[in-house]
């Protein structure tokens, strides 16, 4: 087998080739001059609206004053809860309620340090041109495959790095450490972290970034006052142990009634590989998005809800009034800590509290967009975890793109009032998203450039992609709720002139009546594929941005819904494959030729019944290794999960000569993890296709006849029980009694039986969800444990538990 290269020199392979400039690993093209004249003259799309660029606020008292005002035009009796506020409140929540006559309930709030200030940056280079960065957890030059990205030179975080000596690896709120210096895995640490989820790391050096999301910013129970039965709770910070109460008054433990969304950073300290510390950990307002590196600097970003105000509630509608009048107050109450996200931050010195972002740092747009906080936060790995600086906009942002110094983040509409009825269908057909630019210039502090909207919505972050100083979007008409299969799919051209991401070009009429399924834009080239009952493959000519064209359709059944280019004239599509009326079979890879733009094909696919991969809807999950100096041949890596569960694994793919053969598979199961059963296996293809029983088989269940002689079971899954006689009555008649005759071999006796079994779902630790190739050897990763197995012949070297 030749020498394999990883997937990020794949990718640059096609950014090259497709490109009229020079490759991404090759020198910064020059700046491309502004284009002249109306950009909007002649444009395809006319629901492109410009968005001006976002107001900054002068000072806090400035920002207090809009977002009072704001609140005050869209309060009502229940507060703010169906105006974009996404907050929990508890079974238990606040008591307090408010008729024609009760009188209003008294506010308390906090408040925390807002001073201090952020700057700009002006716009250095393109990303798509831009030299690839080398780090530790992307050595692709050393034989080291590294995690699947969208960027060349933009790392993503991901559950598992590696630098080709050490992998640090999180599963289930532990962090492990694995030595591979000596070609098996060997863990010499482990850490647990705290209870959150989506944890995702960095590491560089002796320092790890892990980030995660959890629930309850409100931290953990309180201590309520009661003054009497009859009287109104206070809640108080928790006292000292020996703390005094005055008589009438007892102590109780309660649980806060808000469970707001928050984001955990934690900085672990691995330079004693045998004594892993987390040595600080800060606690943010806001639910965790996403973060990029470029060199030593991350970006993170994330969005918060200001803090929950403690609304009057009315008990019935007469008390509405007076419950909308005491909200008001309590706005006009409020100071800039109830809206701004504030975090904590602990490290071994001691803790410090305050507000995330300065008040000059935040912008607001135009059109009123909501009360949370969208923020772009910069961390320099080499001097850890602190405070950090950055940007924000007062929106709430969902998916999160960034070039090597641009980060961008698509915000969602405005809903308003809460959406009935017919105002859902005229919402959805005036859904806009708005796109922010941050500069992520590698010695300054993220900091807000320019704003631009689209109307539709966005898939995910291969939706958005930078080339030459151009932002290209494919989005799709409606918000990503309409199911009304009426939307348009498009792409847009955004220049970024002064604060404003103008629209210079723009082509629809892609997938008309269907959902978009995948994109991916790269240099002068973009698919996209879009599916209702067959999958349409499109390709994109965007060499000219302000006339970028669909020049070629191709209609299979199926769809991917990730697609890898793997050089100028090949993509991978990762999918699901699919009969002519829509349905669903199993999990599917395709190998598309679009050497002819015009007229793209379809050359050769790879098909696996009742089965998906993680590849399908997260990236970092696949690995494309080229042969070096072949183009389009490599070794595809795709991990994959059976219906049935008995079968998990990740399979070898191998592109040569405009196929795709299978060259093997490596799985986390021995043989001991494998269901057994001293009854007859039935495969299902005896079972008429218009019968429950065979669509029983395609959804994953293991079917077996059993006898008297049999003990029946099948490991440690769950069976149902089914006489045989009595499958006379699933399915016409005639048809069923061959069915049985056939199972038997004649008339059935009263303890033959067939049993429907079913997994319990403990396989999912052994399902593989990562892999890396380095130096000849393949390792994979599940949430049990990490292994390695030989390129060559596959043969397990070793295994190590997480």
């Amino acid at each position: 087998m030749r020498k394999l290269t990883p997937t990020l020199l794949a990718i640059a392979l096609v950014a090259g080739a497709c490109s009229n400039g020079t490759s991404s690993l090759g020198a910064p093209e020059e700046p491309r001059p502004a284009p002249g004249g109306d950009p909007t003259v002649g444009l395809d799309n006319d629901d492109i609206r410009l968005l001006a660029g976002l107001v900054p606020f002068n000072g806090c008292g400035d920002l207090l004053d809009h977002l009072q005002a704001e609140a005050r035009e869209r309060v009502g009796p229940y507060g703010l809860d169906y105006n974009g506020f996404g907050y929990y409140f508890g079974e238990e929540g606040r008591d307090v309620t408010a008729t024609a006559d009760a009188p209003a309930a008294e506010e308390a709030v906090a408040s925390f340090d807002t001073s201090g200030d952020d700057g700009g940056g002006d716009r250095a280079s393109s990303g798509a041109t831009a030299p690839a960065v080398e780090s530790d957890s992307a050595r692709s030059g050393d034989g080291v495959s590294t995690t699947n990205v969208q960027e060349v030179g933009v790392d993503e975080p991901d559950l598992i790095k590696t630098d080709g000596d050490r992998m640090l690896v999180v599963s289930e709120n532990v962090l492990s450490y694995i030595d591979i210096s000596s070609g098996k895995p060997e863990k010499t640490d482990s850490i647990t972290l705290p209870a959150d989820w989506n944890h995702e790391l960095f590491f560089q050096g002796d320092r790890v970034l892990v980030f995660a999301n959890s629930n309850n910013w409100g931290g953990g129970p309180v201590i309520a006052e009661t003054l009497s039965d009859d009287a109104e709770a206070s809640f108080a910070e928790e006292p000292a142990a020996d703390a005094d109460f005055v008589e009438e008054r007892r102590p109780e433990l309660v649980e806060p009634e808000w469970y707001g969304p928050a984001s955990t950073i934690l900085e672990i300290d691995i330079s004693d590989p045998g004594d892993l510390q987390i040595v600080a950990t800060m606690r943010i307002q806001g639910q965790y998005l996403s973060a990029r590196r470029v060199g030593d600097t991350v970006r993170l970003a994330l969005t918060s809800p200001p803090a929950q105000l403690e609304w009057l509630y009315p008990s019935s509608p007469a008390g509405e009034d007076r419950a909308e009048r005491a909200n008001r107050e309590l706005i006009d109450e409020t100071t800039v800590e109830d809206w701004v996200p504030e975090y904590e931050l602990t490290t071994a010195d001691g803790s410090e509290r305050g507000a995330l972002l300065d008040c000059d740092s935040l912008h607001h747009p135009a059109d009123f967009s909501g009360f949370d906080v969208v923020s772009v936060l910069s961390f320099d790995l080499d001097n850890g975890l602190d405070k950090g600086q950055g940007a924000g906009v007062l929106a709430s942002g969902q998916t999160v793109y960034a070039s090597t110094d641009r980060f961008y983040i698509a915000t969602t509409q405005w809903a308003g009032e809460e959406i009935v009825d017919g105002d859902f269908v005229e919402w959805n057909e005036t859904y806009t998203t708005d796109i922010h630019a941050f500069s992520i210039s590698p010695d300054e502090p993220a900091a807000y450039v320019a704003s631009g909207m689209v109307s539709g919505s966005l898939l995910n972050q291969f939706s958005m992609d930078e080339h030459d100083g151009y932002l290209r979007i494919i989005t799709t008409d409606g918000s990503p709720w309409d199911e009304r299969n009426l939307s348009e799919t498009s792409l847009v051209v955004l220049d970024e002139s002064g604060e404003v991401l103008t629209q210079v070009g723009s082509v629809g009429g892609i997938g008309k009546g269907e959902s978009l399924y995948s994109a991916r834009l790269l240099d002068d080239v973009g698919f996209a594929v879009t599916f209702r009952q067959i999958d349409p493959f499109y390709v994109l000519d965007l060499t000219d941005p302000t006339n970028p064209r669909v020049t070629g359709e191709l209609k299979i059944p199926g769809f991917s819904t990730y697609l890898h280019p793997i050089d100028a004239n090949y993509v991978l599509g990762i999918g699901q494959d699919a009969t002519e009326q829509g349905g669903t079979l199993g999990l599917k890879v395709s190998l598309f030729s679009v050497a002819d733009p015009a007229n793209p094909k379809e050359i050769d696919s790879w098909t696996m019944r009742n089965a998906n991969s993680p590849a399908e809807w997260d990236h970092r999950a696949f690995q494309f290794l080229a042969e070096e100096g072949t183009g389009a041949e490599g070794i595809a890596i795709v991990p994959f999960t059976t219906h049935s569960g008995d079968s998990d694994g990740a399979v070898l793919l191998k592109i040569d000569d405009e196929t795709i053969s299978e060259v093997g598979r490596v799985t986390h199961q021995s043989p001991a993890d494998q269901p057994t059963t001293d009854c007859d296996v039935i495969d299902g293809s005896d079972f008429p296709e218009d019968t429950e029983l065979f669509w029983m088989t395609q959804e994953g269940a293991h079917m077996q006849l059993c006898d008297s002689n049999n003990n029946g079971g099948y490991g440690g899954w769950y069976c149902d029980v089914i006489p045989v006689e009595d499958l006379r009555y699933w399915g016409p008649e005639e048809q069923m009694t061959e069915l049985i005759e056939d199972l038997v071999g004649g008339e059935p006796s009263p303890e033959d039986r067939l049993e429907m079994c079913w997994p319990d779902g403990g396989n999912y630790r052994l399902q593989i969800q990562r892999s890396f190739v380095i130096d000849g050897t393949i390792w994979t990763m599940s949430p049990s444990q990490v292994q390695a197995n030989d390129f060559n012949d596959l043969s397990v070297i070793g295994a190590v538990g997480i």
